[in-house]
């Protein structure tokens, strides 16, 4: 039974992999002078046997070959990357914030994500933008963007008028292998 499952798993990736695949690749009808050992013949027919160039883009490795996988969050006319997360399977948008210790969102989106922070859970002291503040201390059981998902995430759920959206801050990006900027682009690898 267990082989049955393999195998239908392995089938499944396979299957998921051959959009990604197709998309590293550009196809291009005008044969070239270059070397032909450059060119693959990928259409012949009787009428037509001409063969049509395959060119790999450059500085990309597809995820479903290393196992590694990638989000990427443009960054806005204001220069922020906001992204829409899923955090324990509602979507909030979320501002990347490096600089953020930890998570933080208010406590409107606490309850809309299934969290209902009481008063006397507000016993941690943080310092924001606006000055210090009190905050309560609670665990995101999962947050996902994209195809990556992080789990047992801290974070901190501030008052409304402290907090006015959430912040994704290094207690998500650390648990990450590792994120880059690359043509206004921030790339997360997990």
């Amino acid at each position: 039974m267990f082989k049955q499952i393999f195998l239908v798993g392995c089938a499944a990736l396979a299957i998921a992999a051959i959009p990604s695949y197709v998309d590293h690749f550009t196809v291009t009808d005008e044969p070239s002078e270059q070397d032909l050992t450059d060119a693959v013949a990928i259409n012949s027919s009787s009428s037509d046997m001409r063969a049509m160039r395959l060119e790999a883009r450059e500085d990309e490795r597809p995820s479903y070959v290393t196992g590694t996988r990638i989000a990427s969050i443009a960054m806005d006319h204001s220069g922020h990357f906001i992204g829409n997360f899923r955090i324990n399977g509602r979507t909030v948008k979320g501002v990347v914030d490096t600089g953020a210790t930890m998570v933080a969102m208010n406590v409107s989106t606490a309850r809309q994500i299934g969290l209902n922070p009481q008063p006397n859970d507000f016993d941690q002291r943080v310092a924001t933008a606006n000055g210090e503040t009190r905050a309560a201390k609670v665990y995101l059981s999962r947050m996902e963007i994209g195809s990556i998902t992080v789990s047992d995430v801290e974070a901190f759920v501030l008052d409304d008028n402290s907090l006015a959206g959430t912040l994704i801050g290094m207690s998500f990006m650390s648990k990450l292998d590792g994120y880059r900027v690359e043509n206004r682009t921030l790339k997360l690898e997990k």
